[in-house]
């Protein structure tokens, strides 16, 4: 994404100012990582939930944290297309291309900043050199809890891009006069694009939206339970019960497994005691259910054996 203008953000490359970076400066920064909340690790289980059919089908690799380099330089999340011709479903994922960085604002971050944008631009760049692609083939997406107005302004009102909203919570930023085909492509994707990191946020759900995500946790755990359970640790205990309470009302007596091995995820001493409890009758009730189907006891146990 070139540009003339040595102001211009995309000029801003994030290698001056983290070689500038003193060590301790950068051993604080890495720490900070380290301490971080949960939010990123349930957003990568989220997305990667998303997306689980192609992952499954090699279409797409998912990677947590690629290193750039030997220094504290991490992109987020990477999605790298086996084919660039698959078209994903995602509003957040139309964008994309072969190689697609992901960086991630957790709803108790600060809004993305002028610099923030600059480093992620800068990273997509330091990618494309190390992989050795054309920045065509690259896209760029900043997510955040909520649009980040403020920049957006400063985006078109300095340095003349322009903001398109091009799906509800979805933003494309461009530079005008370039050939969109040759250049970075770059969107910011506000969290209420995407059910799973909408959640995320600390209030209490309305039934339909409990509704909506129970379906889809219930159908997206067979498949993919290691990596949703990221997402599901950073729920609050009162959204995560009432999503496993959803889930029991469309569940078969085989699905319970998975939801008993879901609970024990995340939840408060009082919610774990009192699934066990729950856990225990339905495995009785299981039992009888089969016994009474014909089943031997023995082919009762082995048919429960994940209870």
């Amino acid at each position: 994404m070139p540009n003339t203008d040595p102001s211009t953000p995309l000029r801003n490359r994030p290698s001056a100012p983290l070689r500038d970076q003193n060590e301790a400066e950068a051993e604080t920064s890495s720490k900070r990582r380290r301490e971080r909340t949960p939010y990123h690790g349930a957003t990568f289980g989220a997305l990667s939930s998303v997306l689980c059919d192609y992952r499954q089908h090699g279409r797409v690799t998912f990677i947590d944290e690629l290193r750039l380099s030997k220094e504290p330089l991490r992109i987020d999340i990477v999605v790298i297309k086996k084919n660039r011709d698959i078209k994903l479903k995602p509003v957040w994922a139309k964008i994309f291309r072969g190689h697609n960085l992901m960086e991630y604002k957790s709803p108790v971050d600060k809004p993305p900043t002028l610099a923030v944008f600059n480093k992620m631009i800068g990273y997509a760049y330091i990618y494309a050199a190390q992989k050795e692609l054309e920045i065509s083939d690259v896209t760029a997406t900043l997510i955040c809890a909520r649009p980040p107005r403020k920049l957006f302004k400063i985006l078109e009102e300095k340095f003349g891009y322009k903001i398109l909203e091009k799906y509800d919570g979805i933003y494309y930023i461009t530079e005008r006069g370039i050939a969109a085909p040759k250049r970075l492509a770059v969107q910011v994707m506000a969290q209420k694009s995407e059910p799973l990191l909408q959640a995320l946020d600390k209030k209490p759900w309305d039934d339909a939206t409990t509704d909506k995500l129970a379906k889809f946790v219930l159908f997206a755990s067979k498949k993919n339970a290691a990596a949703l359970g990221y997402w599901l640790k950073a729920l609050t205990p009162e959204n995560l019960k009432n999503i496993l309470e959803r889930m029991g009302q469309y569940m078969t007596p085989n699905e319970r497994v998975i939801k008993r091995f879901i609970k024990s995820w995340g939840l408060s001493d009082d919610i774990k005691n009192e699934g066990r409890q729950e856990g225990r009758q339905e495995g009785r009730q299981e039992v009888i259910s089969l016994l009474e189907k014909g089943y031997s006891l023995s082919d009762a146990k082995k048919m429960l054996k994940l209870a």
